[in-house]
């Protein structure tokens, strides 16, 4: 597909984006359903605790799994040219049994604490603790998948996944508490998902008995550091939850978990696309010598471009955005909706930039960076959230990122032509040009209007004006 007649680095990273993007918005849509209706169907403090337990789940799967698959798609390459990937896999396959040993042993000394400080089930605690192992294994196929290139096998792997999710947490909310409903669901449609997809792979691993310790400590000198990054990341983008929990303002503990489930579900699986599509590319150009420079602009640059209007819609009309997937439940969701989505913007965008540590092998810098950033972000939201509230906890996650963000932009590497920042730079302030033009221009036509459906058609026509003018407007955009 040739993207506007730009040059071919636009059209190859283009091209992957959209190859994966059909799943990526089976999952938004789905998030635009579920979610409102768990918002419905839960109160305000199970809502809460749903929030904290997938919190949990996020951060165990951080501190296990990710980092055990990441490894996987870095390396893949490298021992598939020397014909020694049974090994790796085994190597693989003996770190992830250990590491789910650890996990079990770190509920039954961490649980009741948990239990004590956040008021989380602990019944909650362990199926938490249950869904970790089948999500472990997605995340890992998940990679194989990239590795293989078979996006229409991921898109349909997803539908299977939110098709069962669904079916199975309606079916368990008739003899089941509605939390534990929902992680029931969860574990159970994963576990199909996990089956469906190693039947459809074929993956044939031979499991050797021993380890080869010399790959081992490279995949553990490679992918350690990104516990400490991932945790400090997820202590940016979590954290608040945990301290309106702790002071036992559990409405509000609902309202700032179910604002950042909302966005994060419909930002994040289109906003990651960019960094999914692109990293095993990027990695084999690098691997074979090739130059990387013209390619990660290009992705960089496509992606301002497309999601910098989607972002400033939620800025520009986040009272509508609130209002139509929460009603009047959650009326305060308005005022960190936009904090949220710049923040999850620019977290995505950090991934491009930052795969440069990847390629280098010192993805340590990374983590001392993001390791300062995650202290300041948990005394950030003590102090905020203590002095302003709901909208401390929308300030002090910004303020986080763009710090990490900043930090991370600085670091550069002499040996690495990485990326052309001055064509970034046109095309950010373009497209942030086009969106003011756009919403100004909405907002003046329905200024004498007002309708039942006058917010809806608002973001619509917003959308659409939007994309007609950078559409227009490529070659300035993209050149």
């Amino acid at each position: 597909m040739n993207f506007l007649g730009l040059s071919k680095n636009y059209n190859t990273i283009f091209n992957t984006f959209l190859s994966y993007l059909p799943s990526r918005l089976l999952v938004v849509l789905n998030s635009l359903i579920i979610i409102p209706i768990l918002a419905h169907m839960l109160s305000a403090k199970e809502l809460g605790i749903f929030q904290l337990s997938i919190g949990v789940l996020n951060l165990v799967c951080t501190c296990s799994s990710d980092w055990i698959s990441k490894s996987a798609l870095r390396f893949y390459e490298k021992y598939r040219y020397s014909d020694r990937l049974d090994e790796f896999f085994s190597n693989i396959i003996w770190l992830a049994l250990a590491v789910y040993a650890v996990i079990i042993l770190g509920f039954f000394l961490f649980a009741d604490f948990a239990v004590e400080k956040f008021f989380i089930p602990k019944t909650v605690l362990l199926l938490t603790l249950f869904v970790v192992i089948p999500c472990g294994i997605r995340q890992f196929l998940y990679q194989m998948l990239r590795i293989l290139n078979k996006p229409f096998l991921y898109s349909f792997s997803i539908i299977i996944y939110q098709m069962s999710f669904l079916a199975l947490f309606l079916l368990f909310t008739g003899f089941l508490p509605n939390v534990h409903a929902v992680l029931f669901g969860m574990a159970a449609a994963m576990f199909v998902i996990d089956i469906f997809i190693l039947q459809q792979v074929g993956l044939k691993i031979k499991l050797l008995a021993n380890v080869n310790c010399e790959m081992l400590f490279e995949s553990l000198k490679y992918a350690l550091p990104q516990i400490i990054t991932n945790s400090s990341i997820w202590a940016i983008l979590n954290i608040n939850k945990y301290v309106f929990q702790y002071n036992q303002y559990f409405t509000e503990t609902a309202t700032v978990g179910v604002s950042f489930y909302f966005i994060t579900s419909i930002l994040t699986p289109i906003l990651s696309t960019f960094s999914f599509a692109i990293f095993p590319f990027i990695i084999k150009k690098y691997e074979s010598k090739s130059r990387i420079k013209p390619y990660v602009t290009s992705a960089i640059q496509l992606y301002c471009g497309i999601f910098i209007p989607i972002i400033l819609l939620f800025c520009f009309y986040s009272q509508n955005v609130a209002n139509l997937a929460f009603g009047d439940k959650y009326p305060q969701t308005s005022l960190v909706i936009p904090f949220f989505a710049i923040s999850l913007f620019m977290h995505e965008l950090m991934k491009l930039f930052n795969i440069k540590y990847h390629l280098q092998n010192k993805t340590y810098i990374e983590m001392a960076i993001t390791f300062f950033a995650g202290l300041l972000a948990l005394n950030l939201n003590f102090f905020l959230i203590g002095k302003f509230h709901i909208i401390g906890a929308g300030i002090a996650m910004l303020l986080s990122i763009v710090l990490l963000f900043t930090l991370n932009f600085i670091i550069q590497f002499k040996n690495l032509e990485y990326a052309n920042y001055k064509a970034i730079l046109k095309t950010v302030i373009f497209s942030a040009v086009i969106c003011g033009i756009s919403y100004l221009f909405v907002e003046l036509l329905f200024l004498p209007l007002n309708f039942v459906y006058a917010n809806i058609i608002k973001l619509l026509l917003y959308i659409f004006i939007c994309y007609s003018l950078s559409l227009t407007g490529a070659q300035k955009l993209f050149r």
